[in-house]
């Protein structure tokens, strides 16, 4: 009987020490180099590594098209995504924590026979055509505009390339760093096409899934955030 009750202590350590190192699954976006490359692999990934490794906590993840990403997190398919910039329309779908694991900036961008040159949202005329990315965030004011511009959206920044060298969009707003590398991937040089002022500058966080219990994962990474950066 002793020994049955031993085995059985035993069992329940073993579980929860399982339970305990169970790994955290992010969903990372395919289409955005340096930060995330098409096998997810970047400076996002790298810093979020870094973070739970500092926590002892193992994390996965699975690289999807951003806008699955956002779904599979919303439903609670996964704990969280990330690249995710935090605004009102994304706080009322996920968690987020205080710390951002990195910031970027997004600008406007126009083909090089363009006369635009616009230096805030509020100044682009009603029915202007915008190129964006299906599921992505360009922060609260881009919000309270949009409805009156006609967003051409596409899947990503290399269509968008590729639409305003073509001529088919009036502008687009893409982040600058995304710019730089996927210009470079298409054997293409920064100013082939035009570059205009700085629409926004995003913090970027790991958004969690509220179709789950993730606060415990949302605020080991903080910790573990707070530890790299020191």
């Amino acid at each position: 009987m002793l020994i049955r009750n031993l085995f059985t202590i035993v069992l329940l350590i073993i579980g929860k020490a399982c339970l305990a190192i169970e790994p955290i699954v992010l969903a990372v976006e395919n289409s955005w180099p340096p930060y995330s490359d098409k096998n997810g692999n970047g400076l996002s990934k790298n810093i979020i590594i870094a973070a739970y490794n500092a926590v002892n906590v193992n994390v996965e993840f699975i690289s999807v098209p951003y806008a699955r990403a956002l779904k599979m997190t919303e439903q609670g398919q996964v704990d969280g995504a990330f690249n995710v910039t935090k605004q009102k329309s994304t706080q009322a779908m996920f968690n987020f924590g205080n710390v951002p694991i990195l910031q970027a900036s997004a600008s406007f961008y126009y083909h090089n026979d363009s006369s635009l040159n616009f230096t805030s949202v509020k100044d682009i005329p009603k029915g202007t055509s915008i190129g964006v990315i299906i599921g992505y965030e360009y922060g609260d004011n881009y919000d309270i505009y949009k409805s009156r511009f006609r967003e051409v959206k596409v899947a990503s920044q290399s269509q968008l390339i590729g639409l305003l060298r073509n001529k088919r969009i009036d502008m687009a707003i893409m982040f600058d760093e995304v710019v730089k590398s996927k210009l470079n991937e298409m054997g293409l040089q920064f100013n082939d096409i035009k570059k205009g002022t700085i629409n926004h500058t995003s913090d970027i966080y790991v958004a969690f899934s509220k179709s789950k219990n993730t606060i415990k994962a949302m605020n080991l990474l903080e910790k573990g955030l707070i530890k790299i950066k020191e």
